[in-house]
């Protein structure tokens, strides 16, 4: 039962759970067995479920072991007619076990006379306890003014007739929150004791926005066209404090959203009118902590905080005069340095929030930055840099269509926000995770919903709260905020980056080098792997291949002067590295004929080819002399059965085959534009240094069509598509693209999974722009980059690639289409 409880907080973000709080009827609620911890009230319970059962998200994770355990838990009640009023209840045994309750009326229960005489009675403090030991479960029940209690643990009935003998009434405050349910299904939640719901499926989790908010809540739900909305309330005791901050005090309208990274695992927000007022009710209170900031908040309406997807914490003060706020901030901080045209001021480490104890946990910052009228601070500049690449990209919930959608059905205004997006909520709740409830989280499908969303505004003695976990609407699925992390390097990168699958995980790992000759191995998730130290610089790309065919993959490089073969755990594979007294001129190639695991390493040096095999031995048989140095790396082409390698130098292009000897001669002299040519169509096609397109047929024969490209034009092949550049132009297929004047490198054509994309990146601007097949831009493009980038697609509906960011920076872009 636990964990039916827990993927339902899950799905609400832990602070409100996804169902809403329901008027209660006399005699059942007189039975909720004493320390419940969840209550859930239906006017019709069978109903009732199959709303929450029947939804897209539940329907897609009906496979996983939490739901299954959750089938188990709720076996008995088959035997009873669920079409009715009823109460379900959970409830704590010890510190480990939760139990499950069902109050009903007695004539719902339905046992043949064939069942019933399968019951064991108990006699127990005067009334009678039946143990049913029936085909599909066991379960206690007793009988007491012909209302049924029923539960999987005897103990749990035990409670309720002790407490009905001793005249005992659950807890006063929900019966309050019980008198302002109204909904058709109702749930209660004892905030204080939410704690038991969770605790043993997490190691370290602590949810401590809950923390002090009141003792139930209690709120109705709504389940309308696959989303889940819920609304109710907090009620407290005299001994509230938390939400009585507010008293007094009018909410202001949010705002954190616009500066939250879209893959942020959550955010808080708190609003207010008058931030004396709130000084004051903290006062009676006896909260005085303070700051040597408190004199900027009295230009503030907002103050909130979210967390990035690393777990730094950022807080944000939302100023209505930024040039008088940072004045009043001159003399305690001063300005450290500066990015991406933002100036970053630093300070001697303070709980800068302190003013805001105990609605903000108390942190201790040293770092800020203002962004438009954002006062953001962070533990270091680090986490600011992060934060900032994510506004620049536009990669933050305000530009998400998703929480746009979700935000227009809440309310505009509220004293507390909480939120995020599903997703990134999930993967924040892995890290702590117990083992054996993770597979749950990893393999938790969130298709179709993407934003979690949570109000809360004090009025008397109660808050209202209002939620939404938003089903996506199809027509918004594109216009999805770009997600963006960062993987900051010591020194500066000197690689391009490159996906690395690690073949027991499939995960895919980022290599890159850096300026000392280190090769780093990172994950996702900016953790090192390993460092490799090597003798030089990489010269040309990283191959990934599987050497051994056995689905074991490594990797391939060359440096100045070695080729290298490593495995996933940086380990060289013998016989390599292979040693080079001469400068390797252009970077590795590997041929495999004949798909068969017959690799020849292709190597290099100037006017010199070499091939090896996966022996390290020197191939025999290709003998090729170039009379010049070659320009680029070699590139083989099968077309049916025949194998062709193409050669450049300043000579011009040469077709050989796999002697080395040369296979085509073109029936006129080619002086090639230094871009790679490639197979289309059954054609070697290039360019030349006029700028024209070439076509090679496998006779000799060359069509030459005019293009009019620059003398310092792009152009880049596959079988299907031809994509060119030329100042500012580019063509993908013949259609064309103005994009700004800049340094450009060479497009790229990235082929999978029955996919095609085309990129291309201005290092002038820092813009990587990326096309789909039909050559419009994918919506949210440009975003910042310095380098060509690798592109992964096997992901269904999902565009994944890392480029280099700044001089020590790897970024990595997820785009949910």
């Amino acid at each position: 039962m636990r964990r039916l409880v827990l993927i339902i907080c899950v799905l609400l973000g832990l602070s409100s759970c996804d169902f809403d709080s329901n008027g209660v009827q006399g005699k059942l609620i007189d039975f909720i067995p004493p320390k419940s911890v969840l209550i859930l009230e239906s006017e019709n319970l069978s109903q009732s479920v199959k709303a929450l059962t029947g939804s897209k998200l539940f329907q897609n994770n009906a496979s996983l072991p939490l739901f299954k355990n959750l089938q188990n838990n709720f076996k008995f009640t088959s035997y009873f007619d669920l079409d009715t009023e009823a109460f379900l209840a959970v409830t704590p045994i010890g510190e480990r076990e939760l139990a499950t309750s069902l109050i009903i009326e007695d004539k719902y229960l339905q046992l043949d006379s064939l069942q019933l005489k399968k019951q064991t009675k108990l006699d127990y403090a005067g009334k009678v306890i039946s143990e049913f030991k029936l085909d599909k479960a066991t379960f206690y029940s007793t009988l007491i003014d012909k209302v049924r209690i029923s539960s999987e643990s005897k103990l749990i009935i035990e409670n309720v007739i002790r407490a009905y003998n001793n005249q005992f009434k659950f807890d006063e405050i929900f019966y309050n929150a019980h008198k302002a349910a109204t909904g058709e299904t109702s749930v209660f939640i004892n905030l204080k004791e939410a704690n038991y719901l969770y605790k043993n499926e997490f190691n370290s989790l602590k949810a401590k926005s809950l923390k002090g908010l009141g003792k139930w809540l209690s709120v109705d739900l709504e389940v309308s066209k696959g989303s889940y909305r819920w609304s109710g309330a907090i009620l407290s005791g005299e001994e509230s404090k938390k939400l009585d901050l507010f008293n007094g005090i009018s909410p202001s309208t949010f705002r954190l959203h616009e500066v939250t990274p879209a893959n942020a695992s959550g955010f808080l927000s708190l609003s207010f009118s008058d931030f004396k007022k709130l000084q004051e009710n903290r006062a009676t209170q006896n909260y005085t902590a303070s700051s040597s900031f408190k004199s900027m908040f009295q230009n503030t309406r907002e103050v909130g905080a979210f967390e990035m997807e690393n777990g730094a914490l950022v807080y944000d003060m939302i100023s209505s005069d930024v040039t008088k706020t940072l004045d009043s901030l001159s003399l305690i901080t001063q300005k450290e340095t500066s990015f991406r045209n933002q100036t970053i001021y630093s300070f001697a480490p303070e709980n800068v929030f302190a003013d805001f104890s105990p609605l903000l946990s108390n942190h201790k910052f040293s770092v800020f930055t203002v962004y438009d009228s954002h006062f953001l601070f962070a533990k270091n500049q680090e986490v600011l840099e992060s934060v900032l690449i994510n506004i620049n990209n536009r990669s933050v919930l305000s530009e998400s269509s998703s929480f746009q959608d979700a935000l227009e059905k809440m309310s505009t205004s509220a004293h507390m926000v909480w939120g995020g997006q599903l997703n990134a909520i999930l993967e924040q709740l892995e890290k702590s995770a117990a083992e054996d409830f993770l597979d749950n989280l990893k393999n938790f499908k969130t298709e179709g919903y993407s934003s979690l969303m949570m109000q809360a505004t004090q009025e008397d003695n109660f808050a209202f709260v209002h939620g939404i976990l938003s089903k996506d609407q199809a027509e918004t699925k594109s216009d999805e905020a770009i997600q963006v992390s960062r993987i900051k390097l010591e020194n500066t990168i000197t690689s391009d980056p490159y996906f690395f699958t690690n073949w027991r995980t499939r995960q895919k790992d980022i290599v890159v080098q850096d300026e000392t000759n280190t090769l780093h191995l990172i994950a996702k998730d900016g953790k090192t792997i390993w460092t490799k130290a090597i003798d030089s610089r990489l010269v040309g790309d990283i191959h990934t291949f599987d050497i051994y065919r056995n689905t074991r993959l490594q990797m391939a490089f060359t440096t100045q002067n070695k080729l290298y073969v490593v495995d996933k755990n940086a380990n060289n594979v013998d016989p390599f590295p292979l040693d080079f007294n001469d400068f390797i001129s252009e970077g590795l190639a590997i041929f495999d004929y004949d798909n068969n695991g017959k690799y020849r390493f292709v190597v290099v040096q100037n006017d010199e080819v070499l091939m090896f095999n996966k022996e390290g031995k020197l191939v025999k048989g290709f003998d090729y002399k170039a009379q010049g140095d070659i320009k680029r790396t070699p590139k083989h082409i099968r077309i049916g059965r025949r194998d062709y390698i193409l050669v450049e130098n300043d000579r011009g292009l040469k077709i050989l085959n796999r002697t080395g000897s040369e296979r085509i001669k073109p029936k006129q002299k080619i002086l090639t534009s230094g871009n790679e040519f490639g197979l289309h169509n059954s054609s070697f096609v290039g360019t030349n240094k006029d700028g024209d397109l070439l076509e090679i047929s496998e006779n000799g024969a060359v069509k030459t069509t005019e293009l009019n490209l620059s003398d310092t034009h792009f152009i880049t092949v596959s079988s299907k598509h031809i994509v060119t550049f030329s100042e500012n132009k580019l063509s993908i297929n013949g259609v064309s693209k103005t994009l700004d004047y800049g340094l450009y490198l060479p497009p790229q054509i990235h082929e999978q999974a029955k996919r095609t994309y085309f990129s291309i990146v201005d290092q002038q601007a820092s813009k990587v722009y990326l096309f789909n097949e039909q050559a419009e831009l994918v919506s949210g493009f440009p975003v910042f980059g310095n380098s060509q980038i690798d592109l992964d697609l096997k992901v269904p509906n999902e565009i994944n690639f890392i480029v280099k960011g700044d001089d020590n920076a790897i970024l990595i872009y997820n785009k949910k289409l």
